[in-house]
């Protein structure tokens, strides 16, 4: 049944052409661009799982996450690796999810504190990722300043300004292996490895979607997308959750 509602989808889009798909470059090892610059990580190989069962070519754009959010929010192509907020509804049609990605609190080793709820958080300096939601408990509580939070591009620096005491904790997706993923990528952090502790308990469970700004009506794709979806999962290219 899936496979003919494939062929049945295909030719469609084989003649509107595949839409272009932004991505963070920096988010390990979800997606991201690897030291050659090429695309990599566990939603590329989502993508390519698309483009190679619907015969089409994959056309993808790394950037910042503020710039990829910003670019499909203008309908200028889909954005992959979003997370779902009762104010984006209304601004984005999404896929099925895709997986599961715990957000974890990351802290220097000496400075650890306990963590079981949002409020746990009050009066901290929080390092999160620019132009990111990490749920909308965390949101709120940032907006109304129950807790600092400290933006930065580059997963790297945000560890960095943990290591040297200027914020409380940071914000790492994808657990230990996010984690590994970005110190053991840089020399200074890697050196101090030993330093990053993670808290038992993550922030939120962050389940990530492709969509695209209502205004593309890009809905007929997003069901042929979602066939991929099922398949990658079935064949075990992309998992259900990462811890």
């Amino acid at each position: 049944m899936k496979l003919l509602l494939l062929m049945l989808l295909l030719p469609f889009y084989v003649c509107a052409g595949e839409p272009l798909i932004y991505a963070d470059d920096s988010y390990f090892p979800v997606i991201y661009k690897d030291k050659e610059g090429q695309s990599a990580g566990i939603l590329y190989q989502l993508l390519l799982h698309h483009a190679k069962i619907t015969g089409t070519k994959l056309e993808i754009e790394h950037t910042s996450w503020r710039r990829a959010y910003e670019f499909a929010t203008q309908g200028r192509g889909g954005v992959i690796g979003l997370s779902k907020t009762s104010a984006r509804l209304s601004l984005f049609d999404y896929s099925d999810p895709i997986f599961d990605d715990n957000i974890n609190i990351v802290v220097k080793k000496g400075r650890e504190f306990p963590f079981s709820k949002i409020e746990d958080l009050k009066g901290k300096v929080v390092g999160i990722h620019l132009g990111a939601s990490y749920g909308e408990a965390f949101d709120q509580a940032a907006a109304t300043k129950m807790l600092s939070a400290d933006t930065s591009a580059v997963p790297a620096v945000r560890l960095k300004k943990l290591l040297y005491g200027r914020i409380d904790c940071a914000l790492v997706g994808s657990g230990q292996l996010g984690l590994d993923s970005i110190v053991d990528a840089d020399p200074e952090l890697k050196a101090n490895k030993a330093q990053f502790v993670i808290l038992k308990h993550p922030l939120v469970k962050d389940t990530l979607y492709l969509g695209f700004a209502k205004n593309m009506n890009m809905l007929k794709y997003l069901q042929l997308f979602n066939q991929s979806i099922a398949d990658a999962k079935l064949k075990k290219i992309i998992p259900e959750t990462i811890d």
